[in-house]
């Protein structure tokens, strides 16, 4: 879905794309006992893994296990185990969660996580049979020249040349260029009205702004506080966020010559470090030309960073710093230092998809229906976490929008669409 994105084709010659065959496509480690272990990447490469008999005894429970129809919700850790035995939930869904969400796979629940596994299970009765199914029956919709590109290529993953943020960027430059669009910059929102007649968006030291329609892509608690609708407001502030500390490191000449996409660290292992990603093997176009230099990215904290560094408002780099680059040292045995170090604190910066999530999203998206509120729900809070998810859900709740808007002010016609879109408002803190 990201690749599909309406503006894809505006990017496309800033795309750098990692291929199916791409170390950082196919391999990944795992920190273990003080050293880096790498995870099985194909067929063959289990029966030679260090620990083949886990796997190998996984995948028989998985095929033997009993299926269920309806599954009420449950942690990724209870369903790793109730499908592949208790050794392949510490192995893999532990730092799975920890790399993908920075929580805790005991307490995030498996049907907002991963729903298509619980989907094969249901539909299948078996991960294994349900993932061989999927493989032979792949429908993929390329909608421009760079999507084609991306299924014809193989890509596996894809970033830009200055990094995703020129994405945005790049859509927010497209919006400006659109007569119907009225652009707000560094206008934090300070409430919200979603009920008739009073529809409304007010901005800091502005007035209120009237509207037909609110589609809100903040985090769900800074629309709960901006929200005049209790109710509402309420359930939204039951979705828990996490504070993520990034350390970017940068060595000079050093040795070392893994080609991987990174390593996660389980919980029991280093509950304070996250993962390690290998930056200069996944976008080497981006290293420091005038001498060699390998570069790093340490993701600290998540779901256990107050335990370990306290308030991410006032918690000590210096510290962050510190455990980043023993890391580095134990599990890549890079002892030198870095030529350079940035600690950035991402308060609030990944939702926490706790057991009962999707449940939770569903009760809310009915009580917007049913109270007949003009209010559309998209961004990370809610139906996942990455980018195209974020991608995919807002145009799910948009598409539908736009249609009701043009028939309710021009009469739809498909011919004059970029023509008579009605006006929209883009309010951006």
């Amino acid at each position: 879905s990201g690749i599909n994105a309406e503006y894809g084709v505006a990017l496309s010659s800033q795309v750098v794309s990692v291929g199916k065959d791409h170390p950082a496509a196919r391999f990944r480690y795992l920190g273990l006992g003080g050293k880096l272990v790498k995870l099985p990447y194909s067929l063959r490469s289990v029966f030679s893994h260090e620990r083949r008999a886990a796997f190998l005894k996984a995948g028989i429970t998985d095929l033997t296990a009993k299926g269920r129809y309806a599954l009420n919700d449950e942690s990724v850790h209870m369903f790793f185990t109730r499908r592949f035995g208790r050794e392949i939930a510490d192995l893999v869904s532990d730092p799975m969660c920890r790399g993908i969400m920075a929580g805790d796979c005991r307490t995030i629940g498996v049907s907002a996580m991963f729903p298509p596994l619980v989907k094969g299970e249901c539909e299948h009765r078996s991960i294994i049979k349900s993932m061989v199914h999927n493989s032979f029956n792949k429908q993929e919709t390329c909608t421009n020249e760079f999507a084609l590109k991306a299924k014809f290529d193989g890509w596996r993953m894809f970033n830009f040349q200055q990094g995703m943020e020129q994405f945005p960027k790049a859509l927010l430059n497209i919006l400006r260029d659109k007569k119907n669009v009225d652009i707000y910059e560094n206008s934090p929102v300070e409430h919200i009205c979603v009920r008739n007649p009073g529809v409304s968006v007010t901005v800091k030291n502005g007035r209120p702004r009237h509207c037909d329609h609110v589609v809100s892509a903040i985090p769900s608690f800074a629309l709960a506080h901006a929200l005049r609708d209790e109710q509402i407001a309420e359930h939204l502030a039951e979705i828990k966020f996490v504070d993520v500390a990034l350390v970017s490191l940068e060595f000079r000449d050093i040795d070392f010559d893994i080609e991987a996409f990174g390593c996660l660290l389980p919980s029991y292992e280093n509950p304070a470090v996250l993962g390690i990603i290998f930056d200069s093997v996944i976008l080497p176009s981006s290293d420091t030309k005038e001498y060699n230099s390998r570069r790093f990215s340490l993701m600290l904290g998540g779901e256990w960073f107050a335990k370990y560094f306290g308030d991410a408002g006032t918690c000590d780099h210096d510290l962050i710093r510190t455990i980043a680059l023993d890391t580095i040292k134990q599990y890549l045995g890079i002892t030198s230092q870095p030529s350079q170090c940035h600690v950035d604190i991402l308060q609030n910066c990944i939702p926490h998809y706790t057991v009962g999530h999707r449940n939770r999203v569903k009760h809310l998206y009915r009580l917007i229906k049913e109270d007949n509120l003009r209010l559309s729900l998209i961004g990370n809070s809610y139906n996942g976490a990455g980018v195209p998810d974020c991608i995919a859900n807002a145009i799910d709740h948009t598409e539908p929008l736009h249609v009701i808007m043009n028939e309710k002010y021009f009469g739809y016609d498909p011919a004059l669409e970029e023509d008579v879109s009605p006006r929209t408002d883009v309010f951006q803190s």
